[in-house]
Order: C-alpha cells, then structure tokens, then sequence
C-alpha cells in the first residue's frame, strides 16, 4: 500500500498551492476526485512514475520540491536524469584533489574520480564495469580480494571503527529502512544473496551495529599494498547532497593525517 508520507506530501503540496482536490484531478485529467483522494489517504497501491509526474505536474512544483517529492516517494532517478546529474557533477567530481563518487539515495554507483579507484586498488577491468552497471555500494564488502585488494574500516571517529561488511550493511539497512518495499530495494538485497557472507551479515547486523551519529559524515580507513608497499590511509568522508535534488549526493573524501595526504594518486 502506498505510505502515507507520500500521500500525505502531496496534500500539503496541494494546501500549499491552495488548490482544491477537484482542480488538481482537473488539471491531470480525472473525471472526479476518487482516486486523488485514495492517494492522499495512503488507499491505493503506489502510483506509477508517469501518474505521480503528472501529479507533480498539476500542483506545479519547481525542481526543488520535484526532487524532494520524488525522494519522498522512494522514486529512483531515471536513466535521463541520472545523464542529467552527471552532466552538472562530474566535473566537481573530477576536479577534487582526493577520493569522491556520486551516488543516489537507492545506493546505486553512479560515478567515481580515478583517485577514488586508486584508493581502493580496483582491478582495472572492474573499473570499466562500475561505470558501466552502477552496481549497488552493497556490493562493494564483498568482492573478491582479486578485484579489491584491501581492508575497509569506517565509523564515527578514529576510535571506533567496525569491518567494511558490518558497517555497509548496517549503514544501509538503517538509512534505506523506510524504502524496504520498494522493488529496487528488494532486488538489491536479492542480488546479493549468492554471497554468504552477504547472508550471514544480514542476518545478524542489527541497528546496534549502525556506527554514523551525524548522517553526512564518516571516518574511514583503507589498508592495502600501493607499489609493494603495505599502506594505511586515513580519510574524514562527508556527503553533499544536490540541493534540486536530493537524490543525488557526491562523497568527498578529506585527508585525516599527513601520510594520507601525501599520497601519490595514479589518477
């Protein structure tokens, strides 16, 4: 059944605007206010994208409150969106002197700078399949050591940090938790089902686990072998999410010690 959340939103988008349930079903082309009212209530089953813009559309949203609607709504970015962000993000990404990616709020991997890749001592064919499939940052703990070489730390600070598996899982579980039923949510977790360490991590990782106290920010450590010699990176990690539209972020990583600073990127 569709969440009140989204049902409720539109109503106070319609309030807002002032308009009347009847106008808004006028202005998309319904007979009469039944099924604007049953979406409202949270009675129906989830509208369509193409409904649900045409809802957008007879309440006269900016791109702002489209974004944020759609977010809502637990709507994942369309292909020519997704073409879209990147065209405005991707040199930003680029630009960056360290480590950054673009993600949207479904998880997907949209883009990465080459020192982000270089961090993370990714096969180089791997690379060319990331941007290519936009797998999952699920996936990410679970490759094999052949195609991420390293060991992966995050938490809240320095002090407290848990295994990549156990904070990725938990970290998603707890901030993907309101779209648990939405299709892409499911097939990403199914997806990741042929891993027994996905399983058993899943299984077990509870929001006890979940180590972020500010949403936007993370520590994180990176151990692996850069020209035959066995490093430590450490790096603070905040996310900025796009203000038009808030379900894309870019993740920028900062330096947290000299030797992490003075490290020599390929990219």
């Amino acid at each position: 059944m569709l969440t009140a959340t989204l049902g409720g939103l539109i109503k106070d988008f319609r309030l807002k605007k002032r308009l009347s349930q009847q106008e808004v079903s006028l202005r998309i082309g319904w007979k009469d206010t039944t099924r604007l009212s049953k979406i409202e209530q949270g009675r129906v089953g989830k509208p369509t994208l193409p409904t649900i813009k045409k809802v957008i559309k007879a309440l006269d949203l900016d791109e702002r409150d489209t974004g944020e609607f759609l977010l809502t709504g637990g709507y994942l970015p369309t292909e020519e969106e997704v073409k879209d962000r990147l065209k405005e993000l991707v040199k930003k990404v680029e630009d960056w002197p360290y480590p950054a990616y673009i993600n949207d709020f479904g998880w997907r991997f949209l883009y990465s700078n080459g020192k982000n890749l270089d961090v993370f001592n990714l096969d180089i064919k791997w690379q060319a399949r990331l941007l290519k499939e936009k797998p999952s940052l699920l996936l990410f703990p679970f490759l094999p050591k052949d195609v991420m070489p390293v060991q992966v730390f995050k938490g809240e600070d320095a002090a407290n940090l848990k295994p990549f598996v156990m904070a990725q899982v938990a970290t998603f579980k707890m901030e993907t938790f309101l779209y648990q039923y939405e299709t892409w949510y499911k097939k990403t977790v199914q997806s990741l089902m042929s891993y027994p360490e996905f399983i058993s991590a899943w299984a077990t990782v509870t929001e006890n686990d979940y180590h972020k106290k500010l949403l936007d920010y993370e520590y994180k450590r990176i151990q692996g072998i850069y020209n035959k010699q066995e490093l430590t990176l450490n790096f603070h990690v905040t996310v900025a999410r796009l203000i038009k539209d808030p379900r894309f972020q870019v993740v920028f990583y900062y330096p947290a010690d000299k030797a992490t600073a003075e490290f020599k990127y390929k990219h």
